[in-house]
């Protein structure tokens, strides 16, 4: 009896990609005869996108019964992009990819071999450099490594990318985990199970603009510090005890001063510096509570990760017409 290929789900998550798109699938065609020897599945994973993305896809959909496609009903972000793509793929071999093309097809097959004949569970994609980045885009990634590598309880690598070959049991494993806020960055490595990293050397875009400018880089990189630390509220403790102590000081320091008819011209000024020092602390202090109240306040809602407008997946289940 002939052995049944193995099944690979490549999950290209779009937002306004209609440039490389194109280029993107040929190079998923040209990759994919190369590498005869498996079965392949794109599943497109459209984002709300303004631009022509969801007709493009659709086109590809068409002459290519490989394609598939999940589109949005407004734009829920990557994670949720990434967790629907999980959802809904068949492969018994999963990954995720950027149709940017800073991805490289050609790291499938090595982890492909990394899991098939080293028996490793992932196989995940870390960028050596970071060619096509500007220097203050480099200079918060690597801030951001290092802070929340200090304070969080999951460890991640410096270059280390979502890009990665995981098996069928490390797919059910992600979708075992129900929360709204989601840093996939950070789950990838939570769920445990076998690591292999493999080395690369990143490029740049091929086309188009990055569809993550650093309002969104901002946002998740916050969003990743709370999800894995209590860091921050226990560092508003430390402060508000040194602060105390401070306060404390200072007051017998003012005591002993009045006694002895020691008078300050100053002191006016310094107290009042102390006073904008502490308001500035309770100010952040409650900030940093009121990101964690939100992050609670979006998970006890229940709101559905993502919502789908329109597909072309066919589930088990489904009749299928003759």
């Amino acid at each position: 009896m002939k052995k049944q290929k193995d099944l690979i789900s490549i999950i290209g998550q779009v937002y306004n990609e209609e440039v490389m798109l194109p280029i993107f699938y040929e190079a998923f065609c040209k990759f994919t005869k190369k590498m005869n020897y498996v079965d392949f599945e794109l599943i497109f994973v459209n984002d709300a996108s303004k631009d022509k993305s969801l007709d493009i896809i659709k086109g590809l959909a068409k002459k290519d019964n490989r394609v598939k496609y999940i589109s949005m009903s407004k734009n829920f972000g990557r994670e949720a992009c990434a967790m629907a793509g999980f959802e809904n793929a068949s492969g018994n071999f999963v990954t995720t990819m950027d149709v940017d093309l800073q991805d490289p097809f050609e790291l499938i097959e090595k982890m492909y071999d990394a899991i098939t004949k080293e028996h490793y569970d992932i196989a995940a994609a870390k960028a050596t450099t970071r060619k096509g980045y500007s220097g203050f885009h480099k200079f918060c990634t690597n801030l951001f490594f290092k802070i929340s590598n200090k304070i969080s309880t999951v460890k991640m690598l410096d270059g280390q990318r979502e890009f990665r070959l995981m098996t069928r049991q490390v797919v059910d494993a992600l979708l075992m985990y129900k929360e709204y806020n989601l840093f996939n960055k950070g789950l990838l490595n939570d769920v445990g199970f076998k690591i292999k990293w493999i080395e690369y050397e990143n490029v740049e875009r091929v086309a188009g603009d990055t569809k993550f400018p650093y309002k969104r880089m901002i946002n998740y990189a916050i969003t990743g510090l709370i999800d894995y630390s209590v860091f921050p509220l226990r560092f508003i403790l430390y402060l508000g005890i040194f602060f105390l102590i401070a306060a404390f000081i200072l007051l017998i320091t003012i005591i002993v001063f009045a006694i002895v008819s020691i008078h300050i011209n100053f002191t006016i000024l310094i107290l009042s510096e102390i006073l904008l020092i502490l308001f500035g602390i309770v100010l952040i202090a409650l900030g940093i509570m009121s990101l964690y109240l939100a992050q609670i306040h979006l998970e006890v809602k229940h709101r559905p990760l993502y919502i789908v407008k329109e597909d072309n997946i066919q589930r088990k289940g489904d009749v299928c017409e003759k």
